[in-house]
């Protein structure tokens, strides 16, 4: 029955890209749209997961590393985008649209694209816990977007999901026009954990959408750490590149 509905559903309403609204056989990436999606590639730094411009090069700490060492233990990107104003790329579009424009439906391809290019080996970790959104923010969009990343990714990783351990407790500015030091201050202790019992001991990985500064995890993993969590590592969906 189910089989027959979908086809019914296909035929009224056919899949297309989400970035570029081309014919496809189901609702993800195009061959076109997909294959313009960079995935990080070495030599990168080996604690925020940034990739350098150069190439033939090995791993290495990058600046802002060495000068402000973060305290989560490895960051990791499935993706990379240009971050520049104008600039192109159809992960960024859809991004946007899922994130700004309150598309839920974009979870399905964003969430496929995550496990398609995960660079950690998520079985290795206790708990994975998406990065939450205050209160006030959560009610505007209707969803915490790296919750239905995050929620995905534990289901096949069989790995258990608490997106309740870690609060927001406070509302902050949007952190798009922000600076990097600016968007330190923006999110300092806007973070706590509510159930350390849960983070107690365990390898954690904190998951959301869209790795910029490093601001935002940065400051999660302070209050996971200061929790008693063993180590946190993090997972974002794209790593946005400031030029």
């Amino acid at each position: 029955m189910r089989q027959w509905w979908n086809t019914v559903l296909d035929l009224l309403y056919p899949p297309t890209c989400c970035a570029c609204g081309a014919a496809t056989q189901q609702p993800q990436f195009c061959a076109r749209c997909r294959a313009a999606i960079t995935t990080p590639a070495s030599p990168l730094c080996p604690l925020c997961g940034i990739p350098f411009r150069t190439r033939g090069d090995t791993d290495h700490p990058c600046g802002q590393c060495l000068a402000h060492r973060p305290r989560f233990g490895r960051a990791r990107a499935c993706a990379v985008y240009d971050a520049s104003e104008g600039a192109a790329d159809p992960l960024k579009t859809v991004l946007q649209q899922y994130k700004y424009g309150r598309n839920v439906s974009l979870a399905v391809p964003l969430s496929g694209l995550f496990l398609e290019c995960c660079p950690l080996p998520l079985e290795t970790y206790d708990l994975i816990i998406p990065v939450p959104l205050h209160l006030s923010r959560l009610r505007w969009r209707g969803f915490n977007q790296a919750h239905f990343l995050a929620h995905r990714l534990a289901l096949v990783a069989r790995v258990p999901l608490d997106a309740f351990a870690l609060q927001r407790v406070r509302p902050t500015r949007p952190q798009v026009q922000l600076n990097v030091e600016q968007r330190r201050q923006n999110v300092a202790r806007a973070f706590r954990v509510v159930r350390p019992q849960r983070v107690c001991n365990h390898h954690v990985l904190l998951v959301d959408d869209v790795y910029t500064t490093g601001a935002t995890v940065n400051e999660c993993s302070r209050a996971l750490l200061q929790a008693d969590a063993k180590t946190v590592d993090v997972l974002v969906l794209a790593r946005a590149i400031l030029h």
